[in-house]
């Protein structure tokens, strides 16, 4: 019964940090592997009103365009991970409307949003 006490409060204290922590991010790891022969380029974390998040520039290579390899990747339009039932947040995948190449990034959705 005690181990399960303890649990449940590291679940709850988990949830608590993970819903005022407007600041954590997804790890660089989190981003999928750019299909060749385009490359993945800088990585930079950015912050906002409604949070921070991860891009990564995408180095296009002929002859893909930053259209085909969104598809090619899945990031089209958003896409996010199921819920992880630790923290209640998802990962979410993108790209930012950005006319000049490809960025892709990543950000956090907590329950609800």
């Amino acid at each position: 019964m005690l181990a399960l006490g303890l649990v449940l409060i590291a679940w709850i204290g988990s949830v608590v940090w993970s819903a005022i922590d407007e600041g954590a991010v997804p790890p660089d790891s989190a981003f999928q592997i750019i299909p060749q022969p385009s490359e993945a380029g800088e990585i930079s974390k950015r912050c906002g009103s409604g949070g921070c998040w991860r891009e990564m520039v995408v180095n296009i290579r002929e002859p893909q365009t930053a259209l085909s390899l969104a598809a090619e990747m899945g990031v089209v339009s958003e896409r996010c991970e199921p819920m992880n039932l630790w923290t209640l947040r998802k990962t979410c995948t993108g790209i930012s409307d950005d006319r000049t190449g490809l960025t892709v990034y990543l950000r956090y959705s907590v329950l609800g949003s």
